[in-house]
């Protein structure tokens, strides 16, 4: 896997989101969920956001790259072909943006429910002031994982014709900043089919953190039994983990979940060990 230290496509992203961060923070202001934003957390997080965005830029291009022999030889095999034209356009981007929901609602799902996924997205959910900022506030792995668990059985199941109406394409690429918005945004009944500020904003709740998982429609949610519509005026304030810190620091953002796994390593390469001195010490 070759590395590129100074990805080519870095100032671009970088400018892209230093502009939706600085239009959504404004908007945020007009009508916020919450007036409590510490400048402090918000300032770690923009920290975050750049370490995030040139860790994922750095190593995602040759992690997806060794995905290409086996997209090659086994990939396409349903075609998702539509007209050119607005239409065709729009309807090729909600069948893609569909199918990569299930895979993210899957995905999602496992990463609240099974431990070594956990330890990758906890830092994500340690977030108190939930804002545009936090969309960012990943571990830079995940995007990594997410091109084996997502991207990849994609592309081996599918085949998508290209967009022609790049318009609707880029609108629906902001829909991450704009479900992690502090903004009193309310959808009403629209909530069962379209996700929000609101509808996200619960899942970053304690109480309903395995609930609304999916990104772009709750359809997948309501399908598969974790779905709850949040209540009218239903904008709660408490958020992040039970029992855990805001998580607004460095060895969190960089370090914790390698050094997670690294223990759970240990201790799985420990138990033939024991087992061997158990034996021993029986005969």
């Amino acid at each position: 896997m070759t590395l590129n230290w100074w990805p080519p496509t870095l100032l671009t992203q970088v400018e892209y989101v230093a502009t939706v961060f600085a239009v959504a923070l404004a908007i945020e202001r007009l009508r916020p969920a919450s007036r409590h934003r510490p400048w402090r957390a918000l300032a770690f997080n923009l920290l975050t956001a750049l370490i995030f965005v040139y860790l994922t830029a750095l190593l995602v291009p040759p992690a997806s790259a060794l995905l290409d022999p086996a997209r090659e030889r086994f990939g396409r095999l349903i075609p998702l072909h539509f007209p050119d034209g607005l239409a065709g356009s729009i309807l090729q981007t909600l069948a893609f943006f569909l199918i990569f929901d299930f895979f993210f609602y899957w995905w999602h799902r496992s990463q609240h429910a099974v431990g070594w996924l956990w330890v990758q997205h906890k830092f994500h959910h340690q977030e108190q002031w939930l804002n545009v900022t936090t969309v960012h506030r990943y571990h830079f792995s995940e995007e990594v994982f997410r091109a084996f668990a997502i991207y990849f059985p994609m592309s081996i199941l599918f085949d998508f014709k290209p967009v022609t109406v790049t318009w609707f394409w880029s609108m629906i690429t902001l829909w991450g900043y704009w479900i992690h918005m502090n903004l009193k945004a309310e959808l009403g009944p629209a909530s069962r089919w379209i996700s929000g500020p609101q509808f996200h904003r619960l899942h970053h709740t304690p109480e309903h953190g395995d609930r609304n998982f999916a990104a772009f429609f709750p359809l997948w949610d309501r399908a598969f039994g974790t779905y709850r519509h949040p209540a009218c005026g239903e904008f709660p304030e408490r958020l992040g983990v039970r029992n855990a810190t805001a998580g607004n620091t460095l060895y969190e953002a960089t370090l914790y979940p390698i050094v997670e796994w690294a223990k759970a390593l240990g201790r799985l390469a420990a138990v033939p060990i024991r087992n061997r001195r158990k034996v021993d010490e029986s005969r």
